[in-house]
């Protein structure tokens, strides 16, 4: 069954745990960093813990802080962001999960195309990095996400940047 948001609209993909975890997790610390506020931070950690526990969710929300980190040092621009709880993503938030999803399918083409999306050329390798160690921790809980393929992520990455996506 399809859920239904307010907006109307039937939404499966952010249902699922491990896509909300890593897109949530991504929009609260992104917009923490902005707005330089913890309380976003908070918010990320208070919805792991409640998606994934107590005991695995520091170790979790730590290795996306590092991921966070990464990016943000290696990105030419501020990310572009939905707000909390939309069920739409935009383009550098496809690059995001998507980035996530192929570390931990394994798939070094979609990764190396989600890296290009969001990441300068001499960053890449400390953001594939902190990518791997982000999947790998979220896989270590049950976590995983469905693979995006490297043609869709192409696809994505020729669209206008201020174009949303569902």
């Amino acid at each position: 069954m399809t859920a239904q948001r307010a907006c109307g609209m039937a939404c499966r993909y952010l249902d699922r745990g491990p896509e909300k975890l890593v897109i949530e997790g991504f929009r609260r610390f992104m917009t923490g960093y902005d707005r330089e506020s913890a309380t976003c931070w908070e918010l990320a950690a208070e919805l792991y813990v409640e998606e994934i526990g107590a005991s695995d969710s520091p170790r979790i929300v730590a290795a996306l802080a590092r991921w966070i980190g990464a990016l943000r040092s290696h990105m030419d621009r501020p990310a572009t962001l939905s707000t909390f709880g939309c069920p739409r993503l935009c383009r550098d938030e496809c690059f995001a999960v998507s980035m996530i999803a192929a570390c931990q399918s394994r798939d070094a083409a979609s990764l190396e195309a989600a890296l290009a999306g969001l990441v300068r050329p001499e960053g890449v390798a400390a953001v594939r990095a902190a990518a791997k160690d982000f999947a790998a921790a979220l896989a270590e809980s049950g976590h995983f996400l469905i693979p995006v393929p490297a043609a869709v992520i192409g696809d994505i990455a020729s669209r206008p940047g201020r174009e949303r996506f569902h």
